[in-house]
């Protein structure tokens, strides 16, 4: 069966009401490619994978999302690991520090780089899902990306911030359908006004 498409108000208000919806279900998605790969081995591929589709959905396509998804999780299950899952790894490094210094004179000074570089992270999937890179120059690009423009990303990482402690504490049986898909869409939406689109 076609797509029946929606034009003027109702088109947008159609597309703003349907990103919940799939956001949900990236977020579904996301959790059995990390289970997929032992936790460990998928935490990356799966989190390539979410930002590779919402990438895909921000670029106007309209893809499948079961099958690009598994698709782009088994063409990232090697490659991701030194891209992705070394920076996730030490990011767990770099919390449990940053919570090691409390009371001590480098507190502040420790939360700060945790948040820089949190939400530098945050985007440094989408430019990979954008931009086949090497490492080194996918960080390059990602710092370049995230800190032109220092206050946009640091309201990113503070809204981030502040709807995950709103979820938590309101409805925490909630977080689970939402993150971590919804920080993605943030950063990829950074990600994707940055860099130029592919052409056809």
């Amino acid at each position: 069966m076609a797509d029946i498409e929606v034009g003027g108000r109702f088109g947008r208000l159609y597309r703003v009401l349907d990103w919940p919806v799939r956001l949900v279900g990236l977020n579904v998605l996301w959790f059995m490619g990390v289970l997929a790969g032992l936790v460990v081995a998928g935490l990356a591929p799966a989190t390539f994978a979410l930002y590779a589709l919402l990438r895909e959905y921000l670029l106007g396509t309209s893809p499948r999302p079961w099958r690009d998804f598994w698709t782009h999780w088994r063409s990232a299950l090697t490659a991701s690991q030194l891209a992705l899952g070394v920076p996730i790894l030490t990011m767990w490094v770099v919390v449990f520090y940053t919570l090691a210094a409390r009371g001590t004179p480098f507190a502040l000074g420790a939360v700060v780089f945790t948040f820089g570089y949190g939400v530098t992270l945050l985007q440094l999937p989408a430019v990979l899902a954008h931009l086949e890179l090497s490492v080194t120059e996918a960080w390059r690009a990602t710092v370049t990306i995230v800190w032109r423009r220092p206050l946009l990303s640091v309201g990113i990482g503070l809204l981030t911030v502040a709807l995950v402690l709103g979820v938590w504490f309101s409805s925490p049986a909630a977080l689970p359908l939402f993150f971590p898909a919804v920080p993605a869409l943030l950063g990829a939406v950074v990600v994707h006004r940055a860099l130029p689109r592919p052409t056809s």
